[in-house]
């Protein structure tokens, strides 16, 4: 048999060359091909530079901003393959750390079975016109400049507080653990000063990304009409500058890739502790002032000195816990500078008032011997009490202001108000109860006087906060995928375990104990002093270990809105 002929290497030459011309090359190949065949050696530098230069000047306005504009991200959703090399560039160019990202690229799906649609989306600081993040941070580490419109951010400013990523709804501000202070995209604001376009801008190999300039009129009619993009979170709240365009009709039906995907968040356990804290202190403040004008005559001055004191000291414990919570807590004082927009600020400063004002009247009250004393003691408790509620408020409005439905002011609000009154009231009863013993009264005489009317007002307030918090569970027959539905598929799903323990708690140390000690009072064998006091110690125990539950599920179950991101993994 003749011997097999083998090919000349210029044949396979060919055969690789044509095998490679058919092949179809990605866009960044391509685009990397572009570059290189510009730098080849042969090629006339000047000529290289000037269609480098010619390419990405396309990509930036002619002028600046005019009076009503700004600059913006105009996204062509046709042309992004999601290939990811705006987030390489903005990656490298701004010497992001690892894990770190100011772009991302998301994915929306929708369609038919038979017709499906698949869109990635590119996405950064939008640079809105009025930004969350700007009005949130309580030390002004944001401006926004009035000429272009960008948004930046102050790292020097920055305590690390983290409220301007509660406060975005499109996910943008990146907490930095190692900095303590919070990163965001500026739009590469230098580069374009320098009439050079962003990093994302010239790195994408199909231009789907390009800065113009954008009528803030037509924005806000654009975010009033809900056309910003699909499934992207309401733009009508801080109404952003970037403009996704395309020559699709997108269907109805688009959802981003993780739209079913819902994980607990991060549980702010300083924060969790402050809130419980401080609450406490203003629960029991307020309850022993009343006490003491409901019933004077079972007030003996001991009791209301400990009370008095023992509240001051939860509440100054509770804003040390929230130190903990910053990046930079060394510059906590700043956190008052932002007093005219931010809930922040606002809740430091009432809460500073009340601790002022409950020290002042506590120390008044204990030095005072004459009527004239004791009444400028009442006047400045009844102004920390009013201070006191006023931080409780601000408290809620800092999480309600993030328009998150399951921090809404109406849950949210009456839920911290009512912790007040849980965790206030037994502390109250445990205080008076210990006051009883040491000064050689019966602990019934106590009960008698004000312990019913606690224990009724404890067993009233825990109810009710226990029947708010079940309200969530009527997401659960909802046919559509809210998130409230997320929300409560977390709290009987992965979050079940404390859910259960949360609600054990509440029923056994809100609600039962104190009605089986009214019970047992009205009862011809009433529990002895020892009884009920180890009882109203249980109460307390168990009320502030179930609102702790509750507040450390306040921060879990809640979902964050965001920009579309890719399929759950």
């Amino acid at each position: 048999m003749p011997a097999e002929t083998q090919p000349a290497p210029a044949d396979v030459s060919t055969l690789l060359s044509h095998l490679l011309a058919r092949h179809e090359q990605t866009a960044v190949v391509q685009f990397a091909q572009w570059h290189g065949g510009l730098h080849a050696a042969h090629a006339p530098r000047a000529s290289a530079e000037n269609e480098l230069a010619a390419r990405y000047r396309a990509l930036l306005p002619l002028t600046l901003p005019a009076a009503g504009e700004q600059y913006g991200f105009e996204v062509d959703l046709d042309a992004c393959s999601g290939c990811k090399a705006c987030v390489a560039a903005c990656h490298q160019l701004n010497g992001l750390d690892e894990g770190e990202s100011w772009r991302t690229v998301g994915l929306l799906h929708g369609g038919t079975e038979r017709s499906s649609v698949v869109q990635h989306v590119t996405a950064a600081c939008h640079h809105c016109l009025e930004p969350a993040c700007l009005t949130g941070c309580p030390v002004e580490a944001y401006e926004k400049d009035p000429i272009t419109g960008i948004v930046r951010h102050l790292d020097d400013q920055c305590i690390g507080c983290q409220y301007c990523v509660l406060m975005c709804p499109y996910d943008v501000p990146r907490y930095h653990a190692d900095l303590g202070i919070v990163r965001k995209c500026d739009m590469c604001r230098q580069r374009l000063a320098a009439e050079e376009p962003p990093a994302c801008v010239q790195a994408c190999p199909n231009r789907a990304i390009r800065i113009t300039l954008v009528q803030q009129a037509a924005v806000a009619e654009t975010a009033e009409a809900n056309l910003f993009l699909p499934a992207a979170p309401e733009p009508r709240r801080t109404l952003p500058t970037t403009i996704y365009k395309t020559r699709r009709a997108l269907p109805a039906n688009m959802l981003p890739a993780d739209y079913y995907h819902a994980s607990p968040q991060h549980a702010h356990w300083p924060l969790v502790w402050m809130l419980i804290l401080t609450q406490m202190s203003v629960g029991a403040f307020v309850i022993g002032q009343l006490v003491g004008v409901w019933s004077p005559g079972a007030v003996t001055q001991t009791g209301s000195r400990l009370q008095q004191g023992m509240a001051l000291g939860l509440g100054l414990l509770g804003l040390a816990a929230s130190v903990l919570h910053l990046g930079r807590p060394h510059l906590a004082y700043r956190a008052i500078l932002g007093w005219r927009r931010s809930w922040l600020s606002r809740e430091v400063l009432a809460y500073a008032a009340f601790a002022l004002l409950a020290g002042l009247g506590t120390c008044v009250g204990w030095a005072a011997s004459s009527w004239a004393g004791q009444g400028w003691s009442r006047w400045l408790n009844a102004a920390a009490c009013a201070s006191g509620v006023a931080g409780v408020c601000c408290s809620a409005m800092i999480y309600a202001s993030t328009g998150r439905p399951y921090w809404r002011l109406v849950f949210t609000g009456p839920r911290f108000l009512l912790s007040c009154v849980v965790l206030g009231a037994p502390l109250v009863l445990a205080i008076r109860l210990a006051a009883a013993w040491t000064a050689g009264l019966t602990p019934q005489h106590t009960l008698d006087r004000v312990g019913n009317g606690l224990c009724l007002l404890l067993a009233a307030a825990g109810a009710a906060k226990l029947a708010g918090e079940s309200l969530i569970f009527a997401a659960l027959r909802s046919r559509t995928f809210h998130p409230m539905r997320r929300t409560a598929l977390l709290l009987v799903g992965e979050l079940g375990p404390l859910t259960l323990q949360r609600f054990v708690l509440g029923v056994a140390g809100a609600v039962s104990i104190p009605l089986l000690l009214v019970l047992g009072s009205q009862s011809e064998h009433p529990p002895s002093g020892l009884a009920a006091t180890l009882a109203v110690l249980l109460a307390l125990a168990a009320c502030a270990a179930g609102e702790a539950v509750e507040r450390l599920l306040f921060f879990r179950a809640v979902v964050a809105p965001r920009m579309p991101g890719a399929p759950a993994v």
